[in-house]
């Protein structure tokens, strides 16, 4: 080859390549959202989308992250363990994200060992399973189950004076996982726990399970579920004849809930957010309906996900991965949000304050705020 030749081959090349770096650099950051965006949990599915357009919205109009605008790929796992398996194997083999949303507890760890082994950051922002905890690469933005049951039964135990509690339970890891979580911090705090009947999460006629639960008595029906199927035990708690109170954490502050007769006056928790934050507006003018807790959640989880890849990025030279997103995340620890200060603890698990009030009208009036020990 001419020495011309090889010259103009040569500069080909180089302007190739800065051509293809270029392309790289100016290319979206994908990234992952599996959510129950049909099925019982659907409702979950509309905020938790909700939150995480508006906070990629944001983002973007703000200069994106390292000049690069997000992306989010949405899947639906449809409160499905195998459908989540399929939908992380998409974002890991096909787009190769280094970051995905993920909701649900059974989902949540089904997809955990494929991020981990892949090195892909996983930020769980609706599943509060005690399971979460300590998983590589996994992290809840949310504080699992035992530490808001824990906040709630006690409040119940101590503050709101109940002695005695029946609970209906989702037959499923959640559900399980939060009576057990109930049942030793509701003992611990001084009461008792005298009957459980189980239910599947999408059933639609619980009378028989509530009769029995009646039958047993109490001064408290605790209801460790989500979904749908949380309005549907309420009203037809009442309906059989049961008065005595109700109380839930923030998995039952769904639409549907908050519409029930049934669950009117209902005790929960929930995470404190402040509904005249100008998200909350957005967000009503957009999808017609109140921003709920869950999309507050992954409102927050894609903000923190921005920030740790912008830190990652800097860190790198530009390079965004996984591994570079975790490391991040462990070095920052601390991120402000619209719901407040939330440190990630050495489990990966959020801790943050939790508030205690009464479902009135289809919104919660605060009785208490349990400041986290930070």
């Amino acid at each position: 080859m001419k020495p011309f030749a090889r010259a103009l081959l040569a500069a080909l090349s180089v302007a190739l390549l800065a051509a293809v770096a270029q392309a790289q650099a100016q290319a979206p950051i994908k990234f992952g959202a599996i959510l129950p965006l049909t099925g019982s949990g659907a409702s979950y599915g509309v905020w938790m989308k909700g939150g995480t357009e508006i906070a990629v919205e944001e983002i973007n109009a703000a200069g994106g992250v390292a000049g690069r605008k997000l992306e989010a790929i949405y899947e639906d796992h449809a409160a499905d363990a195998s459908k989540a398996v399929n939908a992380m194997r998409r974002l890991v083999d096909v787009e190769k994200v280094p970051f995905t949303l993920t909701s649900y507890s059974a989902p949540s760890l089904a997809i955990q060992p494929i991020g981990a082994q892949n090195k892909v950051v996983m930020m769980n922002g609706g599943g509060q399973s005690d399971a979460l905890a300590g998983k590589d690469y996994l992290y809840n933005n949310i504080p699992v189950v035992s530490n808001e049951i824990g906040v709630i039964a006690d409040w119940l135990a101590k503050d709101r004076k109940f002695k005695a509690a029946v609970m209906i339970v989702a037959n499923d890891e959640a559900g399980r996982n939060g009576a057990k979580s109930f049942r030793a911090a509701f003992t611990a705090a001084g009461g008792r726990v005298l009957a459980e009947e189980q239910v599947t999460l999408d059933g639609t006629d619980f009378r028989a399970q509530l009769a029995k639960l009646r039958a047993a008595g109490g001064d408290l029906l605790f209801i460790s579920s989500y979904g749908r199927n949380v309005s549907i035990v309420a009203d037809q708690a009442r309906e059989i004849g049961i008065t005595i109170p109700m109380a839930a954490t923030s998995w039952v502050l769904i639409p549907e809930t908050l519409k029930s007769k049934g669950a009117e006056g209902m005790l929960v928790t929930r995470l404190p957010f402040d509904p005249n934050v100008p998200f909350a507006a957005k967000f009503k003018e957009r999808y017609k309906t109140d921003a709920g807790f869950f999309a507050v959640q992954y409102y927050n989880a894609t903000k923190i996900f921005a920030r740790a890849a912008d830190e990652a990025m800097k860190k790198a030279g530009g390079k965004l991965d996984g591994e570079g997103v975790k490391n991040a995340l462990e070095s920052i620890k601390t991120f402000d949000t619209i719901s407040g200060r939330l440190v990630f603890q050495p489990n990966h698990a959020a801790l943050m304050d939790i508030e205690a009030g009464v479902l009135k009208a289809g919104k919660v009036e605060v009785e208490k705020v349990i400041k986290a020990a930070q």
